[in-house]
């Protein structure tokens, strides 16, 4: 038997490809098991592959990646980097609701951990391991009914940030994302609500957190990347009618504050508190098109640390999904969100707008097909700082396409194929070194699956 400590010295595409066609006999062993001139599985073997009823999965993946720009520049002072990435992630979903006797109350109680274990070939300082905990709770009574949604994660990565020499030090917001969902920190994302149905009427109270603490260092290096610890905490609670069995509508409210940080050797921070009114329509406008749309205005009141002009601001607050069953094999997906959001970079407060559309086709229950495209805004000029690099001087865009195949050997072992380009452009007009906040970067990936 292979040892781990062996594949673990081994190049990271030599490892890959030992490890796949370790992985390709396998699923070649159970699709000969699987078939009609196989023997039934019988005795002790039968039980390891069946899972236990409050066991949702148990799988493990492994995929192999080429990042060719791992920071995000543009190419025209500092030169891009790149690497093959190794990723292993082993999956285990676990429901205690069914060991519960009556289900009537307690529907959902479960608990996932996922850790991704990601190797960096060309760039150890990327290596990390992503740990994300996810926990759902739903819970009926007659007319109240309660859900909580939690996703927790823990990446454990290098606590140095990456350094951009002048005038890289001047890219994309957009480009720091990419090293930052690598180093270590916290992450934390809940939702909770309640409802009450008083048909055609409900009330539904609800909740939600969202929560960064970065663990890097903070430093005054020049061209050394800064990021902050940020949080939104809100609250508040929705009126609604019912205005047919799979449709309604309602008001909500929301108050909340939004947390940020300062950098180093600065005083200027975005944080602020806000009174948010929405008005909503959800469900399924036919059997087909299920939709959520939801928004309104966003009454903001910045701390006086905040480099902004107006510290009271009127802004508006949007939601909105669409899902299309258009066939059995067809499903269309778009989705938008416009928020007045807080940087993890520091000082200035942003708009961040996003669009996604998606397609997914399947060809039959082992092959499928995705098609994903994404365009995100990042305006930051609401800001009054435009001296030094200029932060209130930015209007950065997002233009992401990706697409996928999966493929299913049979009900144990599968593969994964996907493609990705994330383009980085800027649209301020009238700055210095304005190429320098372009990027692209083109990431391509195959993976095998084993679910249990």
């Amino acid at each position: 038997m292979l040892s781990y400590k062996r594949l673990i010295g081994k190049p990271s595409l030599s490892r890959f490809l030992l490890i796949l066609s370790m992985m390709v006999r396998m699923a070649a062993t159970a699709h000969a098991q699987e078939s009609p001139s196989s023997l039934p599985v019988s005795g002790p073997s039968a039980s390891v592959l069946n899972k236990p009823p409050w066991m949702t999965e148990l799988s493990l993946e492994l995929k192999e990646s080429y990042d060719d720009n791992l920071l995000g520049v543009s190419g025209n002072g500092t030169p891009k980097s790149y690497s093959w990435i190794t990723t292993l992630t082993p999956k285990i979903g676990i429901d205690l609701a069914p060991l519960i006797d009556s289900r009537r109350v307690l529907q959902v109680l479960s608990l996932n951990y996922e850790p991704a274990f990601a190797t960096y070939s060309q760039a150890s300082e990327e290596t990390n391991t992503a740990h994300r905990i996810l926990n759902k709770i739903k819970a009926k009574s007659e007319n109240i009914s309660f859900s909580l949604d939690n996703s927790f994660l823990y990446i454990d990565g290098s606590n140095i940030a990456p350094i951009y020499p002048t005038p890289d030090n001047v890219r994309s917001s957009y480009a720091h994302v990419l090293p930052r969902e690598r180093r270590e920190q916290y992450q934390d994302r809940t939702k909770i609500e309640f409802k009450l149905d008083l048909d055609p009427y409900f009330v539904r109270p609800t909740g939600s957190l969202q929560y960064w603490d970065m663990l890097t260092d903070q430093r005054t290096i020049s061209g050394y990347q800064n990021w902050v610890d940020r949080y939104e905490i809100n609250g508040g609670a929705d009126l609604g009618r019912r205005i047919s069995s799979q449709m309604a509508i309602f008001l909500g409210y929301r108050y909340g504050r939004q947390f940020q940080d300062t950098v180093i050797n600065s005083n200027y921070s975005s944080t602020n508190n806000f009174h948010r009114t929405l008005i909503g329509i959800e469900g399924k406008l036919f059997t087909w098109l299920t939709l959520s749309l939801l928004g309104g205005p966003d009454f903001r009141h910045y701390d006086d640390s905040a480099p902004v002009n107006d510290k009271n601001q009127v802004n508006f607050y949007g939601e909105s999904s669409l899902t299309g069953e258009l066939s059995k094999q067809d499903t269309v997906t778009l989705k938008y969100k416009g928020s007045r959001w807080i940087s993890s970079t520091g000082q200035i407060p942003t708009f961040d707008s996003s669009f996604d559309l998606g397609y997914r086709h399947k060809f039959d229950t082992k092959l499928i097909w995705n098609l994903n495209g994404q365009v995100k805004n990042a305006d930051y000029t609401v800001g009054n700082l435009t001296k030094g690099s200029a932060p209130s001087l930015r209007n950065d865009w997002l233009y992401t396409l990706s697409t996928g195949m999966s493929h299913d050997f049979n009900a144990h072992i599968g593969v994964n194929i996907s493609l990705a380009a994330n383009l980085g452009r800027n649209e301020q007009d009238g700055i210095p070194n304005a190429g320098y906040r372009q990027f692209d970067e083109y990431l391509t990936s195959i993976g095998i699956f084993s679910k249990f």
